[in-house]
């Protein structure tokens, strides 16, 4: 793991939820359009992600997936403020914020939802590698864990994550593009041996006709 990342686990609420990405040293973006579909799918359904900002100043982000949504916490690190928590939600009139069950503006979250796109740009342009905190079977941290509290030391597990891509893929013994289908995300392992997260992604022909897919989960026997 990174120094950042060490750092912003001792900020972030149940940091071990999540797994993080350190993407460095951020450029002034000029801003523009994000596609959907990047903004509402970080790499995991938790994702924390620390880099420095344009200034030089280091900053983490925690974002929560939900449904066609995204909660986003944060602190700037270099001197211990946390960030006013927001959600964005994707409606059928475009995207809609709010804090604390309140709608806002876009202009209210400007600057933290203008960084939310540049990292989240940034993952998807690129492989980029991410860890993974596993609470440390200690004397105190189970201590902690009694009252309640969040563990201070952790393991680490190492993870590479491929870049975001969208391509066809044939179906059925032809080479004709199956119909646009959301492909979930999922480990892929490697000859290596190392394990791979493939994230989730929209795979196929519109044009063809579009397939909505139900996942469930069942308890195992």
């Amino acid at each position: 793991m990174t120094p950042l990342i060490q750092k912003a686990v001792r900020m972030a609420p149940e940091p071990e939820t999540a797994m993080w990405f350190d993407v460095g040293q951020m450029e002034r973006w000029q801003g523009g359009t994000v596609a959907n579909d990047i903004v509402l799918n970080p790499p995991f359904p938790r994702t924390g992600i620390v880099g420095l900002d344009q200034d030089g100043k280091d900053f983490a982000l925690w974002l929560t997936q939900g449904t066609d949504s995204v909660a986003v916490g944060g602190a700037s690190m270099w001197h211990g403020k946390y960030m006013e928590p927001f959600a964005y939600l994707l409606t059928d009139e475009g995207i809609r914020y709010y804090r604390k069950d309140r709608a806002i503006t876009q202009e209210d979250v400007r600057p933290v939802f203008r960084m939310v796109c540049a990292v989240l740009l940034k993952l998807a342009e690129r492989s980029q590698t991410a860890f993974k905190p596993i609470p440390t079977d200690s004397f105190i941290n189970r201590k902690r864990a009694s009252k309640g509290k969040s563990p201070i030391s952790f393991d680490w597990h190492t993870v590479e994550i491929g870049q975001k891509q969208v391509k066809n893929e044939p179906q059925g013994g032809t080479h004709a593009s199956p119909r646009l289908h959301d492909r979930r995300g999922h480990w892929r392992n490697c000859r290596t041996g190392k394990q791979v997260w493939v994230k989730a992604c929209k795979v196929g022909d519109a044009s063809r006709g579009v397939v909505f897919k139900d996942y469930v989960v069942k308890d195992a026997a």
